[in-house]
């Protein structure tokens, strides 16, 4: 499969997304606000205008966790809409990478985390003693995790498993752009779980300048546009820090 035609139309569009998101200036003058308010009437003077726009200075810190949550979710939609039909279901797949965490808490303790269960979209997978119902994840199409769990497996390999398994068939140089950005991701995962507190952003920040590196390295090819998404993830992983930051403190988040 020659991915390189279908994808001009998805290199194109991501581009043009990748532009709009905000730069490091963007970040600095936020850093300066110290109330929630402050930092919403600020921001949406910035290229952050689209994803602040349904959040309010008296949201707790809850309600910016699923806020957030639930603009990834729309990215990664609006990705899937713009790739060729064979495509979809890796793109829609990587909606539930952020959520690995809490999905194996909950099948390796038997509970869910108390916030899963007001969120609108994740309640849904809880049970109503408060345990995450599998039937509901099958359902889903998350069974290949909830079996991993059961069988001791490491849910991000078997989420890995998962998506190469939803590609469609591809030819290997974009096998290969593919694998180069997972093991990317991967390195990130392993040096960041090991990292000092005050070395993680120093990390998001490297992590980002590879990511961008290969999205343009990678051009036309399906990795471009996952090294996108991985982009958008850090992007609003930063944004989330800041809000709930100053949610529960109302002081500066950290950078």
């Amino acid at each position: 499969m020659n991915s390189r035609p279908a994808f001009g139309y998805v290199q194109a569009r991501a581009q043009a997304r990748l532009a709009e998101l905000p730069r490091e200036s963007d970040w600095q003058r936020l850093d300066a606000t110290r109330s929630l308010s402050a930092f919403l009437e600020e921001a949406r003077t910035t290229p952050l205008k689209p994803w602040v726009a349904g959040l309010s200075g008296a949201s707790d810190a809850h309600d910016l966790d699923r806020g957030v949550r639930a603009l990834f979710r729309a990215e990664v939609e609006a990705a899937a809409r713009w790739v060729p039909d064979g495509w979809r279901a890796a793109v829609r797949w990587v909606q539930w990478l952020p959520q690995l965490p809490a999905l194996a808490q909950g099948l390796g303790t038997g509970t869910a985390p108390d916030w899963m269960a007001r969120d609108p979209f994740l309640g849904a997978l809880v049970g109503p003693e408060g345990e995450l119902n599998r039937a509901a994840l099958r359902a889903a199409g998350l069974g290949p995790l909830v079996d991993a769990a059961a069988e001791g497996r490491d849910l991000t390999a078997a989420w890995l498993d998962t998506w190469h398994g939803r590609w469609p068939s591809i030819r290997r140089r974009v096998r290969e752009g593919l694998d180069r950005l997972a093991a990317v991701l991967l390195e990130h995962q392993r040096q960041f779980l090991a990292a000092a507190p005050d070395r993680t952003w120093p990390l998001r920040r490297d992590l980002d300048h590879r990511l961008r590196h290969l999205f343009h390295v990678l051009l036309l090819q399906p990795a471009g546009l996952f090294a996108y998404l991985a982009l958008v993830a850090v992007e609003l992983e930063r944004l989330r820090a800041a809000l709930v930051s100053r949610a529960l403190f109302g002081a500066e988040a950290p950078r």
